[in-house]
């Protein structure tokens, strides 16, 4: 069953298809494709700012508040307000900034440029140190303590505490080119999604593997519920919703499957304290479906674009949503 949740919303005009979307406070920032960061204030005003030559690829929240961090294809990593930005990071190399994350709990700051992967403490402007990886960062995540940071890659993925220069690390190994990483909240499984439209997962500190297969597309967004009992992810025609929990986690049991619908799923975000989730599909439309009821609500009609980038607002009051074709939304839940 489907009824319309929103008490009231606004349209945005991105200009570009949004990389990510994140909260700042009572602001909204949009990353979008062609190198700028769109920023909406609690009084619904607009402000676009020119930030990359290139598109944004990555962007995260700053660790101590009040900026957005964004990694572009011109090599940069910016710290963005709504008054002024700075470089943080500029590779003259020209590499691109893939992935780039950052824990508000240890002040870290980590971003990866191909093999390598740069770790910054809040408030310093040169690297303390870097790793070196046996290929390419699939993906980036840091633990919920900002401690440890997994680095997917080909082979497997690699576990490290990220502020110990030199930590060998942990290798969690299986074969095949992995993609976008996880860590569950209370940090027992690390997960990655693989090129061959299938997920991988270890449990720790044991490093039991897990298999979890039968997407018809690959996974490109992961989002746990605030309790870790629940990962949610992208890749079918609904979202694919694992249970994690007991000793195997999601090993011998089925998903939950809410949302099905006629596209592919293309984004998933769990509201920050109930069990409610927000679905964007690869038409535009965007719907939450609530676990207590399986209650389907919609968000957004289909538009232009997939949904690329959904965010909660800290108090999971509003929901803002951005798509491959530059239109935005935030709109305000009932």
């Amino acid at each position: 069953m489907t009824a319309q949740v929103y008490t009231s919303g606004r349209r945005l005009a991105l200009g570009a298809g949004a990389t990510s979307v994140h909260w700042i406070g009572a602001e909204c920032y949009f990353a979008l494709g062609d190198g700028a960061v769109h920023i909406v204030d609690a009084a619904q005003l607009h402000l676009k700012k020119q930030i990359h030559q290139g598109a944004i690829l990555c962007a995260t929240p700053h660790p101590i508040g009040g900026a957005l961090l964004t990694g572009g294809d011109d090599g940069c990593v910016c710290e963005v307000e709504r008054e002024c930005f700075s470089v943080l990071h500029n590779n003259l190399r020209g590499k691109w900034i893939d992935h780039l994350v950052a824990s508000p709990t240890s002040g870290v700051i980590a971003l990866a440029e191909g093999k390598v992967v740069s770790v910054y403490r809040s408030g310093e402007t040169e690297p303390a140190h870097t790793f070196t990886y046996p290929s390419s960062a699939g993906g980036l995540a840091l633990d919920a303590k900002g401690r440890r940071l997994a680095v997917s890659h080909y082979g497997g993925a690699t576990l490290r505490y990220v502020l110990a220069a030199d930590d060998k690390g942990v290798a969690l190994k299986w074969t095949g080119s992995h993609l976008g990483v996880t860590i569950s909240p209370d940090a027992d499984y690390v997960v990655t999604a693989m090129q061959e439209n299938a997920l991988h997962g270890w449990r720790l500190p044991e490093k039991t593997d897990l298999r979890m297969d039968g997407y018809p597309a690959k996974t490109r967004s992961f989002s746990w519920d605030k309790r870790g009992r629940w990962l949610a992810t992208s890749g079918a025609q609904s979202a694919i919703v694992w249970p994690f929990v007991g000793k195997l986690g999601p090993q011998g049991k089925p998903p939950l499957q809410p949302g099905e619908r006629d596209a592919l799923v293309t984004a998933v975000a769990f509201h920050p304290s109930e069990e409610v989730l927000a679905i964007g599909y690869s038409d535009g439309a965007a719907l939450l479906v609530r676990f207590a009821d399986e209650m389907g609500m919609e968000l957004d009609e289909p538009g232009e674009g997939a949904v690329s980038a959904l965010a909660w607002s800290a108090d999971g009051r509003r929901i803002a949503i951005g798509d491959e074709a530059g239109r935005g939304a935030i709109v305000e839940v009932g």
